[in-house]
């Protein structure tokens, strides 16, 4: 079926959703999150730095998050490519165990003064689930204080047990915790980002009876110095162990977790997404007496022992080093937001521009929130007919050159342009070729 219907990518896109609930196990990658109604690409044949191809071979320029913002070196990085044809050569998994994950552990220890120990996952969230089954082991408590988005397992989503509208500062508004069993309620209390009110009115309370505080150090912003500190010395005194989610925020602004950056050190931190540039791996690091707590309780995958994943992490970590990436993805993401604010400026245009420089998104304000969703998805439909892929967030990669970024300055230029006109004629939404696009995602950490 699928040979029968790519040439057609709104039938293809159909059939998809028959077979596939959601059509795409990632909500980031929905059809419906960019444009609706099978204008979208959908599906790729192969990628190369900043380049997608699809499946009728159209090329596109990816200025979206390159991955759901894991393939900072680009796409199919020629080292990494290297690394992961070697390892697949040479058998990914067998009944022994991989060198490269002791060569890894040893780099993040070495990296991450602090810590004493390294478990390895493959995905983000099941390194959190980790987190959570050793913080609760070594504390013997089972609440956890959250900050952030930090996945979809049940001791997360548990959150929305006792309201609906638990979540909406962090993921999703109203996400229904449906199959997720309700002796839950009550264990996962959520507190707000840099918020002294919420510094004293829950996290104080609340610590004593946690196991785990955990937070993001970044995400719009940085994290305020005072308020992480404090968060440190509440958890230290009431033996609650504090984690850094750095799942998305790492690999970023250096060769390391941000909170380094920060200068508070937790108990445990979380590393996923760029650690391998796209190559599923995940890694925690920690203090001994927590992360020895692995051999009393039961984490255990066939997958977390492969060899690809620790291959491959090991050899961006090195180049992300001799790179200097994080200077790099810094200097192109203020580039990226200086397109934008030139743009929205030649076409008068109000834009918001939020986060830290490699994980940058805009917003064009114009009083009447019901505008926002009709000009997104209309900017959207209009850099793709330019052939580039797009969206309200750009994050920094190594492969954002000044001949893409010129090319994505004249798009947005002319779009936002259009934006304006059509706007002060009050037409705008007559010029979408489709349906609104979903709103969905949202992180206000």
């Amino acid at each position: 079926m699928l040979k029968k219907l790519k040439s057609n990518n709104k039938k293809l896109q159909n059939y998809a959703h028959k077979i596939i609930p959601g059509l795409s196990g990632l909500l980031g990658k929905r059809p419906e999150m960019y444009l609706p109604g099978g204008s979208w690409p959908t599906y790729y044949s192969k990628a190369k730095g900043l380049e997608i191809w699809d499946l009728q071979g159209k090329k596109y320029y990816d200025f979206t998050m390159l991955g759901v913002g894991s393939c900072v070196l680009g796409y199919s990085d020629n080292d990494i490519d290297k690394v992961a044809k070697k390892v697949i050569s040479s058998g990914p998994l067998t009944t022994l165990n991989p060198p490269e994950e002791l060569e890894l552990a040893e780099i993040l220890l070495d990296i991450h003064k602090w810590a004493d120990q390294v478990k390895f996952a493959r995905t983000g969230g099941e390194m959190m689930a980790v987190a959570i089954r050793l913080a609760r082991a070594y504390t013997n408590k089972e609440k956890i204080m959250i900050c952030g988005y930090h996945g979809w397992h049940d001791w997360y989503l548990a959150s929305n047990i006792s309201s609906n509208n638990n979540l909406n500062n962090h993921l999703l508004p109203g996400l229904n915790p449906l199959g997720v069993p309700k002796g839950l309620k009550d264990t996962i209390i959520p507190f707000n980002f840099n918020s002294c009110d919420d510094l004293n009115n829950i996290v104080r309370k609340q610590a004593k009876n946690c196991a785990a505080i955990i937070m993001e150090p970044a995400r719009n912003t940085l994290a305020c110095k005072p308020f992480l500190k404090e968060i440190r010395k509440i958890a230290t005194k009431n033996n609650s162990v504090l984690i850094f989610d750095e799942i998305t925020s790492a690999w970023r602004n250096d060769t390391s977790g941000i909170h380094k950056e920060l200068g508070v050190n937790p108990d445990l931190a979380t590393f996923g997404k760029t650690i391998a540039n796209g190559i599923p791996m995940a890694a925690l690091i920690g203090k001994r007496k927590i992360m020895e707590k692995a051999k009393d309780t039961f984490v255990s995958s066939t997958n977390w022992t492969e060899r690809l994943g620790p291959a491959c992490a090991v050899a961006f970590i090195k180049k992300h080093k001799r790179l200097n990436l994080g200077k790099i993805l810094q200097n192109n993401g203020k580039r990226i937001r200086d397109i934008w604010l030139e743009s929205a400026n030649e076409a008068g245009l109000e834009i918001k521009v939020d986060g830290i420089l490699p994980l940058s998104s805009f917003k064009i304000e114009t009083g009447n929130k019901d505008d926002w969703p009709i000009i997104i998805t209309f900017f959207i439909q209009e850099m793709l007919k330019k052939n580039i892929l797009a969206s309200d967030r750009c994050y920094s990669n190594y492969c954002q050159t000044k001949k893409f970024t010129n090319i994505y300055r004249q798009a947005c230029s002319d779009v936002f342009k259009k934006i304006s006109l059509y706007l002060k004629k009050g037409n705008l939404k007559t010029k979408l070729d489709g349906p609104i696009k979903q709103m969905g995602f949202k992180r206000l950490t």
